[in-house]
């Protein structure tokens, strides 16, 4: 017997898309490798098609713009709008303005012939299942996992397997947005292997990275685009005065780098370290004793796993704004404040007395143990859905080939 393809979407909008698609590929061909083959599909960039480039950047500067504005980030406003139904505008805006992105796209889905289109961001999803209702010869199963922590209306409800991360989550899939309660499963937040196989020991941590063992440590970002006024609180983290380390993540962002570069060797007892974008992030967030953030759920997610509270400053979007409410109101992993001075003023506490830190430890970990490592169970629904639709499609080629009698999948 064959094994079944998976194709696994990767789509950069922010890093919690490829995170969460990274976690799923892992925990598949771990569990299950002798009856999957998984496919990583950098479905914007990987044939190097100027029309997919130009859509994946589109994606990526409406995050960023968000970063700036957060009234912005246009196609979820849409949402907003009574207007039509929500399938509606999906369908409509993919139809329209990104007819030719959805179609070449497509092709792509064709070329592999997949079991299963399996995606963590919603524009590959319509397009996998637009795919399978136009070309009924198509018959790949669609699934998506969904990394934030509530369901925006532009995630198409048509998928044969959705994954939620939890309760409030579920409760808005299968009610308001309609969602078929019995192919949406409720399940925990995903780690990748990498996370899950970090040292979480903060002294071994610093060692690797080559930070100061003894000395408090901060680490500052602001996504992996370092917008969300990032300059404003590292200028106000630079005036504390006590002897710290501080850990600047630039991200992608060539400004900040350079400019904070150049303030290194300035900054007096205070240890400035500035770096860009880091593969290994989780590690610094674990080697510090806080991390500050916009409200991300990637990032305030590899954070608390590693044990590390969390202070959010900035929330870009809707979907930032009940992720605060989540893991900072509901979880208690740490604080909010959108103000500089205040945000200093908590640092400096922490510095004069890390005991505080304590509850906000305790809370990061009572998260992991209650609402993190679904990875096995996501993997075991996806293989239990591909086998009963039937065996690999690449069997069902074969026992279909001249002289032998067809056998269709059961959908």
């Amino acid at each position: 017997m064959g094994k079944y393809k998976i194709l696994m979407t990767y789509v950069e909008a922010g890093m919690g898309h490829i995170t969460s698609a990274e976690a799923i590929a892992n925990a598949l061909e771990t569990y299950h490798p002798d009856e999957v083959e998984v496919i990583r599909c950098r479905i914007f960039t990987e044939t190097n098609d100027p029309l997919l480039i130009k859509h994946q950047q589109f994606l990526i500067d409406e995050v960023k713009r968000s970063n700036r504005h957060p009234f912005h980030m246009f196609y979820l406003k849409l949402l907003d709008l009574p207007l039509f139904p929500r399938l509606f505008s999906l369908r409509f805006a993919f139809g329209t303005l990104f007819v030719k992105e959805t179609h070449r796209a497509q092709a792509i889905m064709r070329k592999y012939d997949p079991d299963m289109v399996f995606n963590t961001h919603f524009s590959p999803l319509h397009f996998a299942i637009e795919e399978n209702k136009r070309r009924k010869g198509c018959h790949f199963l669609t699934g998506l996992y969904i990394p934030d922590p509530n369901v925006h209306g532009w995630w198409d409800r048509r998928a044969d397997l959705t994954f939620v991360n939890n309760p409030f989550a579920y409760r808005e899939a299968v009610g308001r947005m309609q969602f078929d309660p019995q192919k949406t499963e409720l399940g925990k937040f995903l780690i990748r292997t990498a996370l899950r196989e970090s040292p979480k020991d903060k002294k071994i941590l610093r060692e690797k990275h080559g930070l100061p063992v003894d000395r408090f440590t901060v680490t500052l970002a602001a996504g992996a685009y370092a917008e969300c006024h990032l300059r404003e609180f590292a200028d106000h983290l630079l005036t504390i005065d006590r002897p710290y380390t501080l850990l600047l993540i630039a991200g992608d962002n060539d400004e900040i780098y350079r400019e904070f570069s150049e303030k290194a060797s300035k900054t007096g007892q205070i240890d400035l370290r500035v770096c860009k974008f880091l593969p290994d992030a989780h590690e610094y967030y674990g080697a510090s004793d806080l991390f500050i953030t916009k409200a991300g759920p990637n990032s305030i997610l590899d954070s608390v796993y590693m044990g590390t509270p969390v202070i959010t400053n900035f929330c870009a979007s809707l979907i930032e704004q009940i992720t605060k409410d989540y893991f900072i109101g509901e979880h208690g992993v740490g604080v909010h404040s959108g103000s500089p001075e205040e945000v200093c003023k908590l640092v400096t506490k922490a510095i004069d007395d890390p005991e505080i830190l304590t509850p906000y430890q305790k809370k990061c970990a009572d998260f992991v143990e209650n609402c993190v490592g679904g990875e096995k169970e996501v993997a075991d629904r996806i293989l239990d859905a591909l086998r009963k639709n039937g065996s690999p499609k690449a069997d069902r080629i074969s026992r279909n080939a001249p002289g032998k009698k067809e056998t269709k999948p059961i959908r």
